[in-house]
């Protein structure tokens, strides 16, 4: 029951604050217009993450201060001026606050791409001291990988921390590769909400699958605050997500990944098409000799897909329906063939890539 209320309860709390942002940013005319890289040709609100987020911080606080603990037990018990909270979820809540202060920000006035590396930075930094963060890799062929051999120690007051070097770096690159390949797509209506779902509902399902129940009722509340908006952001879209909501959505789609047991590989599946096409939009402005993270520009996957000749609503199903089919199969398969089926995905997206490439200049030409 509670799994039910919580999961219903952010859908609904979503539902209700998504157009009361609309007709706030409208009346404060809180609008920007059409950017050079945007698809969309009239102004449209930008402020739509701000619902998922209060959404979910609202429904995760309700569970923690009056559900039972084992709803929000990450293993990290931790007393702060007398509240009991799971160490995990207060970095997860503090993480979250940090990063919307400055996109909000971001989505309302700009900030510049050094401010907003810096922040991912932070945000990091917060969930690897709550005690988020990766500490060995699977290994099909063998024993697992490990990831803390090398650390430093940190006092801090009376406590002693420690720095994991290799495992804090890969999770500050994991989670800021996955805050902007969610950001890079939120370029077409409904996109990377929609993936965003996706992969929450494949991350809710491989939680109870390894009897993670806590991991599961936070990646449903989650799952729960994005339908609540895919309404509104459906093509023809009424609202944006914004840096605020699409930051958001790939730090939480990170950090799920590391508390369910480092399912990295299974959300590579579901991400894995942005992520590579992230990965090559940024090589070929390097090879350009351009900024890759401040250049403005049309390049990105869904809209090679728009300049080929594909409408936006077949571009958004196509997209989802790839990534759909090899996130269920990260769902479905174990070991072995779930990392032959990562390099068929990366085999297969870049001839992809190519081919739209190749059809994309076929269509120039003839126009």
């Amino acid at each position: 029951m509670t799994y039910f209320l919580a999961v219903i309860g952010s859908f609904f709390i979503t539902l209700f604050l998504t157009p009361v942002l609309v007709r706030f940013a409208k009346k404060r005319n809180l609008i920007s217009a059409p950017r050079s890289r945007d698809i969309h040709q009239k102004k449209t609100p930008r402020l739509g993450g701000i619902a998922i987020v209060i959404s979910f911080l609202v429904v995760m606080i309700l569970l923690a201060v009056f559900a039972s603990r084992k709803t929000t037990d990450f293993g990290f018990p931790f007393a702060v001026y007398f509240i009991s909270i799971d160490k995990r979820l207060l970095g997860i809540i503090l993480a979250t606050l940090i990063l919307s202060a400055v996109m909000i920000y971001d989505d309302l006035r700009g900030v510049p791409a050094y401010l907003k590396f810096l922040a991912q930075i932070l945000v990091g930094l917060t969930l690897i001291a709550a005690g988020i963060g990766i500490t060995y890799l699977n290994n099909p062929f063998g024993l697992a990988i490990e990831l803390d051999k090398v650390k430093y120690p940190l006092q801090i007051g009376g406590d002693v921390y420690h720095l994991v070097l290799w495992a804090d770096l890969l999770f500050l690159a994991w989670t800021g590769l996955l805050m902007n390949a969610t950001n890079f797509i939120d370029g077409l209506d409904g996109l990377a909400a929609t993936l965003s779902l996706l992969g929450a509902l494949i991350l809710v399902g491989i939680s109870h699958k390894v009897s993670q129940p806590a991991t599961g009722l936070m990646a449903g509340v989650l799952a729960g605050s994005i339908a609540g908006f895919l309404p509104y952001n459906l093509p023809p879209a009424k609202v944006f997500l914004g840096d605020t909501g699409s930051m958001f959505l790939g730090m939480m789609l990170a950090v799920l990944t590391v508390i369910s047991g480092g399912k990295l590989a299974t959300l590579l599946l579901v991400f894995g098409l942005v992520i590579l096409d992230s990965l090559y939009v940024v090589a070929k402005r390097i090879i350009r000799r351009q900024n890759p993270f401040t250049t403005a520009d049309q390049t990105h996957l869904h809209h090679r897909f728009l300049q080929a000749g594909f409408s936006h609503t077949s571009t958004l199903i196509l997209i989802v329906a790839f990534s759909l089919m090899f996130g269920a199969a990260g769902l479905l398969l174990e070991g072995k063939i779930k990392l032959i089926m990562v390099a068929v995905l990366a085999v297969v997206s870049i001839f992809g890539f190519v081919l739209l490439d190749l059809k994309r200049v076929k269509t120039k030409v003839k126009a």
